[in-house]
């Protein structure tokens, strides 16, 4: 009988032993048949029009990648030392850290220890999930030792280091370091360098920001096992686990100061540029229209002027000169939310749509003395009546000029013209200008009521600011690799001329008319309340509508447009709502053109001025307001013509 049993026994361990070496046979050959390789660093870093770096952009993640030797040897041993002590020792699985880890799990009736390494946790990082099934730590376990076959250890720690996140939108050592300590990880000393260790186990609940407490006993756990391990001396645990730590709590790569939308915008450009493809692994500088000074005048300014924590604003600037785009801020902060009012938002322009509506009245005979009585009016428009009020339901009850009506924002007049011209002219207008999409052919358009982004309005009014000329706006300059190869330079651009320049020069010079207060007579022309802000001339442009409040104004060196509202449509009620997007304008153009030599345009050959009363267009009575009033000689109105003739 125990013969029997011995026999059976024996038959059981081979069979037993026959199917590990299988498995194990098995294993190895699918392991080797493995082709998994580390991604190839891809570094991408943009400059401003400065040459100042304010992005790096790892793999296609706004974070910066380092190299083991720009790692503070304190990261390095705190790492080692909480997560993979024998890190240098093993071939990607730890074997006797697994058996330990059973052993404390089945002393404990539950899974209390981990056991992946490094390269383990790398590889999940990776290619896989988060899923806690067997398939899946199966294959955690194939590809760690297919990549540590292929690769040294440094490499895989580095490549681990700057993968990891750390919270806060924080990714890699790097960017961790700077976020919670305002330093370079080569910086960190031995307590910040173990609170950083501390914080992948459980990003949120490990934070040294968010859960201080928590960080700290793990932090001071770190410190314990490296001294175990003979890393630092008795005397330097003990002062080190009383030590505190300085949080600083900024990521750059999200801070207002640092572009973010318009790192957004250059990114999405550098996507459609396939070819870059071949050249990434080279790395690549990007260099960008991006001013950092104005940029950061604009924050300064929403910061400032911003009524409430719930409104938005969103600001577009460029130089009309060249078509380069020279900010861009789609919210009051990005770190709230990314998305780019600027750019991606709709809404109703409002009375900033008119004076294309007036561009295209001058083309078709229209003067800037051309006038329409201003009084309460309802309009019949293919059977149905339609009654737009003016601002407060004042009316000048009567004639009034295009120049007055583009002061005060009129928008009888602007009814009358649209209408006098038939609301296919606008139409055409606005597509002339490029902007988009279906645009309805009806009355109330001369208005503003049909949506746009921010960015379509400031290309438009750009063609304004350019004399009649479009450029395609521009985010990239040059792109090079980071041995300064020229990849590409924007030298060719879309240059075509999209109105005349006389009637252009026309229209600027009524526009600037909304800062002149002398102009008032029973309501205050727009941009009245900016003047003592205001050290330069500009033709400008407001509008508002029950949800929406924007500002437009240029001269021949900036374009500056200003939105402000709520994400949910909510109607405007309170007048600081309403107003504080005027004063951003007026203290970001200021603070892009202070020190800077601007002039304003020259006037065209054929433009003569004559001195009128700018409210009525006529000859001014004695008493009356009157100043330059500008005319193409070819089409001056008839009392004009009898004066100049003689």
């Amino acid at each position: 009988m125990l013969r029997k049993i011995l026999k059976i026994s024996k038959i059981l361990l081979v069979c037993f032993v026959s199917l590990i070496s299988i498995l194990v046979i098995t294993f190895s050959i699918i392991n080797y048949n493995l082709k998994y390789e580390m991604p190839q660093i891809l570094n991408i870093e943009l400059y401003d029009n400065n040459n100042q770096k304010y992005l790096s952009v790892s793999n296609n993640r706004k974070q910066s990648y380092v190299t083991l030797d720009e790692i503070s040897p304190y990261v390095i041993d705190a790492f080692i030392a909480i997560e993979d002590k024998r890190f240098y020792d093993h071939q990607g699985v730890d074997f006797i850290r697994i058996g330990g880890a059973i052993i404390s799990d089945i002393k404990n009736q539950e899974f209390v220890e981990g056991a992946s390494t490094i390269t383990q946790q790398y590889v999940k990082n990776l290619y896989l999930s988060s899923d806690k099934t067997i398939e899946r730590k199966l294959h955690e376990v194939m590809i760690a030792m297919n990549i540590e076959r292929q690769y040294n250890k440094n490499d895989i720690l580095a490549g681990y280091l700057n993968s990891i996140y750390f919270d806060s939108g924080a990714y890699g050592i790097e960017d961790a370091s700077i976020y919670y300590f305002g330093k370079s990880a080569k910086d960190l000393n031995l307590v910040e360098a173990c609170s950083l260790a501390a914080i992948p186990k459980s990003p949120s609940n490990y934070s040294p920001i968010k859960n201080p407490e928590n960080n700290k006993t793990r932090r001071n756990l770190i410190l314990q096992e490296l001294y175990n391990d003979g890393k630092i001396n008795e005397e330097t645990l003990i002062s080190s686990k009383a030590s505190d730590i300085n949080l600083v709590g900024k990521n750059p790569n999200m801070l207002n100061e640092n572009a973010p939308y318009f790192q957004d915008l250059v990114l999405k450009e550098l996507s459609t540029m396939g070819w870059l493809n071949d050249y990434t692994a080279k790395g690549l500088k990007v260099y960008t229209t991006l001013d950092s000074k104005l940029n950061n005048s604009i924050i300064k300014s929403i910061n400032k002027r911003l009524p409430n924590e719930e409104i938005e604003a969103a600001v577009y600037a460029l130089n009309p000169k060249t078509g380069e785009v020279l900010a861009v801020v789609g919210g009051t902060n990005y770190q709230d939310s990314s998305f780019n009012r600027a750019v991606d938002a709709l809404r109703q322009s409002g009375s900033t749509i008119k004076p294309f509506l007036y561009l295209a009245a001058l083309e078709n005979g229209f003067t800037p003395a051309t006038t329409f009585k201003s009084e309460k009016t309802t309009f019949y428009v293919n059977g149905e009546a339609y009654s737009p009020n003016n601002y407060a339901d004042i009316y000048a009850n009567q004639d009034v000029s295009m120049v007055y009506a583009l002061a005060t924002s009129d928008n009888i007049y602007a009814v009358k013209t649209h209408l006098f011209l038939g609301t296919d002219t606008l139409v055409n207008m606005l597509k002339r200008l490029k902007i988009s999409g279906n645009i309805p052919s009806v009355a109330s358009l001369a208005l503003g009521t049909y949506e746009i982004s921010l960015q379509e309005l400031s290309t438009a009014y750009s063609v304004l600011a350019n004399e009649g000329v479009y450029l395609e706006p521009t985010l990239i300059t040059k792109i090079t690799t980071f041995d300064d190869e020229v990849l590409y330079e924007n030298k060719s651009k879309t240059v075509e001329r999209l109105a005349n320049i006389q009637d252009v020069y026309l229209l600027n010079e009524s526009m600037t008319s909304i800062f002149d207060n002398s102009m008032t007579y029973n309501i205050r022309p727009t941009g009245g309340r900016l003047v003592s802000l205001l050290t330069h001339k500009y033709a400008a442009k407001s509008g508002s509508t029950k949800t929406d409040n924007l500002m437009v104004g240029y001269n021949p060196d900036i374009l500056v447009a200003v939105w402000t509202g709520y994400d949910d449509n909510r109607i405007i009620e309170n007048h600081e709502d309403t107003t504080f997007g005027k004063y951003i304008w007026a203290e970001v153009i200021e603070s892009y053109l202070k020190d800077k030599h601007t002039s304003w345009y020259e006037t065209p050959e054929g433009i003569i001025s004559v001195d009128l009363n700018p409210m009525t267009g006529f000859y001014p009575a004695i008493g009356e307001y009157h100043k330059d009033i500008y005319f193409k000689r070819n089409n001056i109105p008839w009392y004009i013509e009898l004066l100049y003739n003689k």
